[in-house]
């Protein structure tokens, strides 16, 4: 017998709201997967203008420490539960700006992503797949790795 809880959890991994963080060129790859030939939104995707109606941060490129406390609010406006997508090697290691000064060399031990695509950029069959791991942690009911842990919950944004 099916429980209602676990239908919502269906529908709730079937529609996914996405707030995307585009700091570097994997958006541009990501507006692919958006497009005609790719179509995100027969897989239940949605970009959405506002990070209070999403249920995935699309971390999309270089995170600088300008730009970090803005990711922090951004990830902290959403509600819960709440899972985060990394984009390309830029948002897991800075990528080929990681010897610079301004550059966060591991966005993921502040802020640590649920499913990493890699890439730089990644295609669009790469999004989609990774897209594909969030719905199975939300049908297996798992907790997202950030409520699990992180440096952004000590962190002053």
């Amino acid at each position: 017998m099916i429980k209602i809880l676990d239908f919502f959890e269906y529908a709730r991994s079937e529609s996914l709201w996405m707030a995307h963080f585009c700091t570097g060129c994997c958006s541009l790859e990501m507006a692919a997967a958006m497009g005609p030939r790719y179509d995100w939104e027969r897989y239940g995707y949605m970009p959405t203008p506002t990070p209070r109606q999403a249920d995935v941060l699309m971390i999309t490129g270089l995170v600088s420490k300008k730009i970090l406390p803005a990711l922090l609010r951004t990830y902290a406006q959403m509600a819960e539960p709440k899972y985060v997508l990394a984009l390309g090697a830029c948002s897991f290691d800075g990528g080929p700006y990681n010897d610079s000064l301004s550059v966060i060399k591991n966005p993921t031990e502040i802020l640590p992503a649920d499913a990493f695509i890699a890439g730089c950029p990644p295609k669009p069959e790469a999004i989609i797949e990774g897209l594909e791991r969030i719905k199975e942690k939300i049908r297996a009911k798992e907790p997202s790795a950030a409520s699990q842990g992180g440096l952004w919950k000590e962190m002053e944004f």
